[in-house]
């Protein structure tokens, strides 16, 4: 991901929507539209800001050099909170680079804590006060979005991935039988559902990935009574 001009407003790092849009390989209008169809998730005030008026005129003032906010009659700003939210909501590739992002920059600081812990010379007591408040937070923050990981199904690329090892096998084993593929597609499609109690492949969970690969690499076909049915 690419360094962001992080700004700031109400003593918290934000975002406009233009800088989660770039980073997160999307665009302005499906970034607002997945906020639209989640706002009931998003705290005011904790996840993201909304500025109009002489609020709105005076963020304006203060960046005379952003032609993109030229025009803006309402601007939403989102806080680090708000930005993890959307890289869950969105599904995109970006977007979980970004939460794996969050990961390592919450395990490099834990260890640097570890290390402090285990520092004869730094006691716990003894630790900066700011090293204590950041790590909390990202410990806060790691809970919350572990927990929302372990729902999260399939984005596009894993979609593809598992079309694309479905597709193979099929090919594989009607080789002499190219009449049959329609229904082999519809029986591995019906025993994925049913075997992951889905109502479509694309409702597979992220974390039950490599388990359907396997599956399908190892799918035995149907019986020649069920082809000519």
């Amino acid at each position: 991901m690419q360094q962001l001009q992080v700004i700031e407003h109400d003593a918290k790092r934000v975002l406009t929507t233009s800088q989660l849009a770039d980073s997160f390989d999307t665009n302005n209008k499906i970034l607002t539209r997945n906020f639209q169809r989640n706002q009931e998730r998003y705290q005011l005030g904790s996840h993201y800001y909304v500025l109009a008026g002489d609020e709105l005129r005076a963020f304006k003032a203060g960046r005379p050099e952003d032609a993109n906010l030229k025009y803006v009659s309402v601007l939403y700003l989102w806080t680090e909170q708000g930005a993890w939210m959307h890289a869950k909501s969105l599904n995109t590739d970006r977007a979980w680079d970004a939460y794996r992002l969050l990961i390592d920059n919450y395990y490099s600081l834990a260890e640097r804590v570890r290390g402090m812990q285990a520092d004869d010379n730094m006691t716990p007591a003894l630790i900066p006060p700011h090293i204590v408040k950041v790590f909390n937070q990202f410990e806060s923050r790691l809970i919350v979005l572990e927990k929302q990981l372990q729902n999260a199904t399939l984005h596009s690329g894993e979609q593809r991935r598992l079309r694309n090892a479905v597709g193979e096998r099929v090919y594989q084993l009607s080789k002499r039988e190219a009449g049959a593929r329609p229904v082999m597609f519809r029986a591995i499609y019906s025993e994925i559902r049913e075997r992951y109690e889905v109502d479509s492949y694309r409702d597979i969970k992220q974390s039950q990935l490599q388990d359907a690969l396997t599956f399908v690499s190892s799918w035995g076909g149907i019986n020649n009574e069920s082809i000519n049915q």
